[in-house]
């Protein structure tokens, strides 16, 4: 049977029964699998809205039913409209390596994000990249514990179990000792994620790929994915170069998407909440941008309380913002990112009256003179990127060194080209001379 792919944008629909060809289908069966999503995830990926359609919600990501990948793609767009399937593709994958702390080039990423790879295709494929480099270098050896009977003693005599299992065989010790080797724990997880790819790529290059990765590793044990030893790893020196490779296999493994047996009919699923992965991606640029000309940023931090328990003095309510930066141990100020699109024919844009609240809670909290709230540019609000608005609140915020008037800026950044978010969030807080010492 042909394998086939179904791409729709975040709260596109899917037609349920008979093959249409003028709308995206599935059968019933695929249906219930889709909806039944939240079993495996915790969320809704897809909900049923009448007895002939499901729709997408805010996830983004593929999953693999039967003979089916259905992949679900943001709502990207720029002030021309929307890009292609294509370059959406690609800056979701971008903006997912970003956010993971996996440094891949944009060219590496539009190299291998053709038309005819989903989204799954295009993660295995950079997947492959990262490891073959590293494998090429050699796999990584460490000193592993080891226990058995010699003829010689070897390490440290265990008494114990010496004197159990050889009380009528003296000529045998049993030993306890430390063997350099490939056969360790990191290498048991990229091995696991490589099998588990193995089983689910469609893409024959990948395949092939996949296979000579797993010859490399032929050495190393064979664990379950759910006995990896996640506690037991960790980087120097020797393997911080494999890092990149494992948060991949990580991804893979963890993003409670394995659920690969004998006769499934879900390959692999992997979902991301987009409101996470724009704050995610949001704050992990800014930390590039801004940290080397002195400005400290924050992801969902550093911790404040709004009020103190009357009763037993604890504070509570904490706070967390998206991104903060910090200057001389100070909130310069604050981005709250929401992914939702403004319309130029609400009020404000649409900025929901309970946000600005928590904005003015945030700059009065952390003594911030600054606060912005950052949604997506989409051509409905024409070419105007950055700052759409500017509001002075009305009460003064309470400053390290005295009063201050405090503002709220409702901004858009334009995900079409990623390549320009630098450059967008430096003109974001571009009247602050600090900021642009070293652009």
């Amino acid at each position: 049977m042909t394998k086939s792919r179904i791409s729709l944008r975040e709260h596109g629909r899917l037609h349920v029964g008979a093959f249409d060809p003028s709308k995206p289908s599935v059968t019933c069966e695929q249906a219930a699998l889709l909806t039944g999503l939240r079993a495996r995830h915790g969320f809704d990926v897809f909900r049923w809205t009448n007895q002939h359609t499901i729709a997408a919600q805010q996830y983004v990501g593929t999953v693999q039913v039967g003979q089916v990948t259905v992949e679900v793609l943001p709502k990207i767009e720029t002030d021309t409209g929307s890009p292609d399937e294509t370059t959406i593709r690609r800056n979701l994958i971008a903006m997912l390596m970003t956010a993971r702390g996996v440094q891949v080039s944009e060219g590496d990423i539009a190299r291998v994000a053709v038309q005819r790879h989903g989204i799954l295709e295009i993660l295995i494929r950079l997947f492959c990249d990262r490891l073959f480099a590293q494998v090429h270098r050699g796999l990584v050896h460490r000193y592993e514990p080891r226990d058995e009977q010699l003829a010689v003693l070897r390490g440290r005599l265990d008494l114990s179990g010496h004197l159990r299992l050889n009380a009528a065989n003296p000529e045998r010790l049993y030993c306890r000792f430390d063997e350099f080797q490939a056969d360790n724990d990191l290498n048991r997880v990229l091995k696991a994620a490589l099998a588990l790819l193995f089983r689910v790529a469609n893409d024959l290059d990948n395949q092939r790929r996949l296979a000579e990765l797993l010859l490399a590793f032929d050495g190393i044990s064979d664990v379950p994915a759910a006995s990896l030893p996640w506690h037991r790893i960790g980087f120097d020196r020797l393997s911080e170069r494999y890092r990149p490779a494992f948060r991949l296999a990580e991804l893979f493994l963890k993003s409670k998407a394995p659920d690969v047996t004998a006769g499934a009919q879900h390959g692999v699923s992997l979902f991301f909440d987009m409101n996470s992965l724009f704050e995610e991606y949001i704050g992990r640029v800014a930390t590039r941008v801004f940290q080397p000309v002195g400005i400290e940023v924050k992801l969902q931090g550093p911790q404040r309380f709004i009020a103190t328990d009357e009763s037993n003095g604890t504070r509570a309510f904490a706070m967390r913002p998206d991104v903060v930066g910090m200057r001389d141990g100070r909130a310069a100020w604050i981005v709250d990112t929401k992914w939702k699109q403004l319309s130029p024919d609400e009020v404000r844009d649409g900025a929901g009256q309970s946000d600005i609240y928590q904005m003015y809670a945030y700059a009065s909290s952390y003594g911030c003179p600054d606060v912005v709230l950052l949604y997506p540019h989409h051509s409905g609000l024409g070419t105007q990127r950055g700052a759409r608005a500017s509001y002075q609140f009305q009460t003064a915020i309470r400053m390290p060194d005295g009063l201050a008037n405090g503002r709220l800026r409702i901004a858009t950044i334009d995900l079409g080209r990623l390549d320009s978010i630098p450059i967008q969030l430096q003109a974001l807080f571009a009247e602050q001379p600090a900021y642009t010492a070293g652009t």
